[in-house]
């Protein structure tokens, strides 16, 4: 195929224009103006419950799960009719409101959870605007394909997946494996909805903590509205990017073009840890721009592209500012801090104050190891002030 060759993805596909026919949204159990709001309200309400459509569409088309009712569990006994219904379908011989109307559904949209957006930033020559949802399985249902778009299947949990990802049994593009690493300490659905899902999309802020240091607050970490992540831009002209947790687009622009008014560039990208609230719009400015990515020992497992691993109290090998990995655990095992310039009086300490992602389900806190890192960046740089991974006033690292 073009688009994800020999790549395991989830069901999924382009939003068509007959998602949005009046007659369609109106089998949805969901209203327009409920489902922009459940998208963080980036969308117009019809366009939004298009969205909801076409996820419900392109999976049943895709593996033969119905998110829908009509009166009756159409995939515990499925009619005779609704296998031909699906092949016309995917044939083009019916639109999915003939469907709908033949089989009487009702659209359970309200099944559907959002869970992020990714964008690619406008300079990439194929672009995606893509969002995610997570639905359980409805009872009795089985999957199946046709057509010649899907090659094969599995049922992996997300750790699993990552897992075989990181063994290089499968091949997994960013969206796709941080989705997994977002879903991977979930319980249940309901978690899902309370801790993943959107709010309203904030406002990228830009702050210059010094000089040589500027703070951007980018508004969807992970791809989730509501979940505000800081990054930062350190240098004069050579800069490294810390943190571009945002992959919605604006962000991501927003960095290269402070960079680019001071007469610089971004050389360089260095993570506290690769969790998808602080690493997500890595990948594809790395991409674009063609530089490298560094981050704590063992971060290059989780993500689908090349990191170098930086072991303790190692420079970062790029950018014309000094920046100092010091290996602190606790948020995470590879979770890294910077001390930034050769007499540092500022931290970079990522999520080592213990502010989480307002939007996130993570792992296990170390509490032992997080406070033995906080007493150590503390010894390093006793007048440093910390700039956490998400916005709180900053920290006096020495009180």
């Amino acid at each position: 195929m073009a688009f994800a060759a020999d790549m395991h993805v989830f069901p999924g596909g382009r939003v068509d224009e007959d998602d949005a026919a009046p007659d369609l949204l109106r089998r949805s159990v969901l209203s327009p103006a409920e489902a922009s709001t459940a998208l963080g309200g980036d969308l117009g309400p019809e366009a939004a419950l298009a969205t909801y459509v076409a996820a419900i569409r392109e999976l049943f088309e895709e593996a033969g799960v119905l998110l829908a009712d009509g009166g009756r569990n159409l995939n515990i006994m499925p009619p005779p009719y609704l296998s031909q219904a699906r092949s016309a379908l995917v044939g083009g011989e019916a639109s999915f409101a003939t469907v709908a109307a033949e089989l009487g559904l009702r659209l359970r949209t309200d099944w559907l959870v959002p869970l992020s957006r990714w964008v690619t930033p406008a300079t990439l020559p194929r672009r995606f605007d893509a969002r995610f949802f997570a639905a359980e399985l409805p009872v009795g249902a089985r999957v199946s394909f046709e057509g010649d778009e899907v090659a094969g299947h599995d049922w992996l949990t997300p750790a699993g997946a990552l897992a075989a990802m990181a063994a290089r049994e499968i091949g997994m593009w960013l969206p796709t494996s941080a989705t997994l690493q977002q879903l991977e300490h979930v319980a249940t659905l309901d978690q899902v909805r309370e801790r993943l899902t959107p709010r309203r999309l904030g406002t990228l802020e830009v702050e210059a903590i010094s000089p040589e240091v500027t703070r951007i607050v980018m508004p969807a970490g992970g791809g989730v509205a509501g979940q505000p992540v800081c990054a930062f831009l350190v240098g004069r002209q050579l800069h490294v990017l810390v943190d571009p947790g945002d992959p919605t687009g604006p962000a991501l622009d927003r960095a290269m073009a402070l960079a680019a008014s001071r007469g610089g560039s971004i050389v360089g990208i260095a993570l506290t840890q690769v969790d998808p609230d602080h690493a997500a719009g890595t990948e594809a400015l790395a991409e674009m721009l063609e530089i490298p990515v560094v981050a704590g020992p063992g971060g290059g497992r989780p993500v689908p592209y090349a990191v170098r691993e930086l072991a303790d109290d190692t420079p970062v090998p790029f950018g014309d500012v000094r920046l100092q990995a010091i290996s602190t655990p606790g948020p995470s095992p590879e979770h890294l801090a910077f001390l930034v310039g050769d007499r540092p009086s500022v931290a970079i300490s990522g999520d080592l104050d213990g502010r989480r992602g307002a939007r996130t389900v993570v792992g296990p806190w170390d509490d032992r190891a997080a406070a033995a890192s906080r007493d150590r960046l503390r010894r390093l740089a006793p007048k440093a002030t910390w700039l956490p991974g998400h916005p709180a006033p900053a920290i006096d690292g020495g009180a």
